[in-house]
């Protein structure tokens, strides 16, 4: 096997950390650290070994944020609603969310996702501003912009097997 893609992150931490990512393995180190410290360099080649069965495959191509934005001006538009405020979290479980206040927040996975899926997420989350819940009244609202929603429901909860069970 090829060595994967390795993205060096500096961040304000402790320790260093490993994550696989479709494509690529990301490696958190302390701002101490430079990408090419002895230490750094041990952590990777130590811990690169116990990664390489869970690598991930690239996706055809990645969805950047401001494709996704630009999704969410296309549904908002169609649905004829406006979010308050619209940020994105890395969030383990949940692809999104939409609070009461009219604030959505989207997943920074969005980006390993094929585009279909990641516009059903942008377009469930913005079918909340009309209905706040999953009544057939919601569905219906999410119908109306996107008659295959459940065909994409399908294939999300294939890729989500995929995804989250590796990590």
């Amino acid at each position: 096997m090829t060595d994967p893609d390795i993205r060096i992150i500096r961040q304000n931490r402790r320790s260093m950390m490993m994550r696989v990512v479709p494509g690529a393995v990301e490696v958190f180190i302390p701002t101490r650290y430079q990408s090419g410290d002895r230490c750094v360099v041990q952590f990777i080649r130590k811990n690169l070994p116990k990664v390489q069965p869970h690598l991930l495959p690239a996706p055809p191509e990645l969805i950047t944020q401001a494709q996704i934005m630009a999704m969410m001006q296309d549904y908002a538009a169609r649905l004829g609603v406006q979010p308050a405020r619209v940020a994105f979290r890395d969030m383990r479980r949940k692809w999104g969310s939409c609070s009461a206040q009219g604030t959505i927040t989207l997943n920074t996975r969005l980006s390993w996702l094929e585009a279909p899926l990641a516009e059903y997420i942008v377009a469930h989350e913005l079918a909340h501003l009309h209905e706040l819940n999953h009544s057939q009244a919601f569905w219906a609202v999410l119908a109306s912009v996107m008659p295959d929603y459940k065909a994409r429901i399908h294939a999300l909860r294939a890729a989500e097997r995929a995804l989250w069970s590796r990590e």
